[in-house]
């Protein structure tokens, strides 16, 4: 039941199309830099957060994207007017929305469908709308947000009506996980790292490099802010790192021969952002190379100073220095930790699938099922790359990559199996779900459920 590289293209297809056509109606109805930026932010992350919501989920985000999208406008003005004010606000806001993750599944939708937007309003060029009056400024937000939802949602719907999605959507888990221990949750912990992260960030930026701090800021977010555990963290800022050097190459050599067409940049600035949203999924690289040369393309179009290439490169080194040290010195969350409350979601899914009486509950958690083991691959992510440098070595792999193996067999023989699923099974899982909190011990059990013995 693993993601293959064509699912994650998949996937990433019907994103594209979905901004491809919001970029489309906005530049016949509100052909602004800040109106398309927005309009890119919000589906962008909503065409990711909503793939595996069910019908209460959708409704959820209809309410939630209008506020996003008013927020993120609110910042990307107040960075502009004041930017020592903004920069508070905006480290209160995103540091507020990751403390809300412990308050339910929601919550924690919310945060993801924010994460994109409050990236891009570093580099909004003015307020949607701005220039035609205060009403629209207010009201162009919310209905580009409304757009995004609308198009989203016809996409994915069609994805399933012709079967290239699967027809049953997860649903949302009705309780968020327990805490284990007493120390600071998670997201206690996500919190006070990206204050730490943050707060460096924009003194380096503002202070150092003026106009173009916000390069170390957006550098410093993607790795404190996005990332699942402290692998992750380090896996992300090394991609972000790769590809924004490859995008800053690609975008400021050739500018720089090129003459400032407007159309020539707008063009190159969107096929850009459609090939990081393309191929986002297959590997982040892509998405880092993308919006890197959009946004210095950007910088030409809306007349801001470009900088030399070493410059750019050093703001972003910075911002992942800065994100990295956070993340590994300040509380910091391992990894082991995250793939174990990842697989408590899948254990709890294949638990579902073996108890299904009928066809259709066994369909809503296989769902389910695949919804909890895509979260869990991308947990463990940087721990299965780990694990392949040590194989060359003749290393064995960190543990949580065997516990992640195990429980794809576990998954695959529940799927397949029949409905009720076997007693035997069904004892051994329960097993591996007792064991959750001991590490020493989940590695066995997980092993004898995934035997086919």
């Amino acid at each position: 039941m693993r993601d293959g590289w064509r699912a994650r293209l998949g996937r990433g297809a019907l994103a594209l199309i979905a901004v491809a056509i919001v970029v489309a109606i906005l530049l016949v109805v509100l052909p602004e830099p800040a109106a398309v930026m927005l309009g890119i932010a919000l589906t962008a992350s909503l065409s990711r957060s909503q793939l595996e919501r069910d019908a209460r989920g959708r409704l959820e985000s209809l309410v939630l994207l209008p506020v996003v999208g008013v927020v993120g406008e609110a910042l990307g003005a107040l960075l502009r007017v004041s930017p020592l004010a903004g920069a508070a606000v905006y480290v209160i806001v995103l540091v507020g929305v990751v403390l809300l993750r412990d308050r339910g599944p929601a919550w924690r939708r919310a945060g993801s469908l924010a994460a994109t937007t409050f990236l891009a309003v570093l580099f909004l060029p003015g307020g949607a709308g701005g220039g035609r009056g205060p009403l629209v400024a207010v009201v162009a937000p919310i209905l580009i947000a409304v757009l995004a939802w609308v198009v989203v949602t016809v996409v994915q719907t069609v994805a399933r009506v012709v079967g290239f999605l699967p027809r049953d959507v997860a649903p949302a888990p009705a309780t968020p996980p327990r805490r284990e221990t007493a120390r600071p949750s998670a997201a206690v912990r996500a919190a006070v790292q990206l204050a730490a992260a943050l707060v460096p960030a924009f003194l380096v930026g503002g202070l150092v490099f003026g106009a173009h701090g916000a390069w170390v800021v957006l550098s410093t977010v993607i790795v404190a802010y996005l990332p699942r555990g402290r692998a992750d963290a380090i896996r992300t800022g090394l991609h972000r790192l790769v590809g924004a050097a490859a995008g800053s190459l690609v975008a400021l050599l050739p500018a720089a021969a090129l003459p400032g067409n407007d159309t020539v940049l707008v063009i190159g600035a969107l096929a850009a952002v459609g090939f990081g949203i393309l191929f986002r999924d297959v590997g982040y690289v892509a998405w880092a190379f993308g919006v890197t040369v959009a946004l210095t393309l950007l910088e030409r179009l809306t007349g801001a100073a470009t900088p030399l290439i070493g410059q750019r490169l050093v703001e972003i080194a910075l911002g992942v220095a800065i994100g990295l040290a956070a993340v590994a010195s300040v509380y910091p969350v391992p990894t082991t930790d995250v793939v174990r409350l990842r697989l408590a979601a899948v254990l709890a899914a294949v638990s579902d699938r073996l108890a299904a009486t009928d066809a259709s509950t066994a369909r809503v958690s296989e769902a389910q099922l695949r919804s909890a083991l895509r979260e869990l691959d991308r947990s463990a992510a940087a721990l299965v790359e780990a694990g392949r440098a040590l194989a060359l070595v003749r290393r064995p792999p960190p543990p949580a990559v065997t516990w992640c193996r195990d429980a794809h067999a576990i998954a695959a023989t529940a799927v397949s199996g029949p409905t009720p699923g076997p007693p035997a099974l069904r004892r051994a899982v329960g097993d591996a779900r007792r064991v959750l909190r001991t590490p020493a011990e989940l590695g066995p059990a997980l092993r004898r459920a995934a035997d086919p013995a």
